[in-house]
């Protein structure tokens, strides 16, 4: 995918309905120093677009450079409710990230830094990589040496599908909750 169809897919999600109702915010995909993810995040938006009937075909790959992008332009900040005065750099970076999750429908890697507010956001986190205890939080891990790479972008969106809708029979989903 192309900087700039992620970019065109970005308005075409920012105009979208909003996603308030939505029964999950986000998709973090969690990777080993080997693997960038960047691929795989379009992969599993493409899939959920396909696959999701609920999500519209709106579900949005948030690369790097498609979160470093909109970080950096302050129309973009202030449409998905990010202050003025928000910081630059790393710390920008997972507030924008917290805000486009909060938004809805969307897949991106997982940021280098943490944020107690990004974490509440409900989310599906999958590992992708050799097992160590950076994926200990997540809900799925696959070892790319054991699993065709052609499959792991199918295998994620399943297990999140079937997460979601346990979810909703729990009766947890955020559309649920006042």
């Amino acid at each position: 995918m192309t900087a700039i169809t992620s970019f065109s897919t970005f308005h075409q999600w920012l105009l979208a309905e909003s996603t308030a109702v939505a029964p999950a915010c986000a998709i973090i995909i969690h990777t080993d120093s080997r693997l960038t993810g960047e691929c795989l995040i379009a992969e599993v938006a493409e899939y959920l677009n396909e696959y999701d009937d609920e999500g519209d075909g709106c579900w949005l790959p948030a690369t790097h450079e498609l979160v470093a992008r909109v970080s950096a332009d302050a129309n973009y900040r202030q449409l998905l409710g990010i202050p003025e005065n928000s910081p630059e750099g790393p710390e920008g970076i997972v507030e924008t990230l917290t805000a486009l999750g909060k938004r809805g429908r969307v897949v991106f890697h997982a940021p280098e830094t943490s944020d107690p507010e990004l974490d509440q956001i409900k989310t599906f986190h999958a590992g992708v990589g050799q097992i160590s205890t950076a994926f200990a939080k997540c809900h799925l891990t696959l070892n790319p040496d054991l699993i065709d790479p052609k499959s792991i972008a199918h295998i994620i969106g399943d297990v999140f599908l079937e997460w979601l809708h346990w979810d909703f029979r729990r009766g947890t989903a955020l559309h649920q909750i006042e």
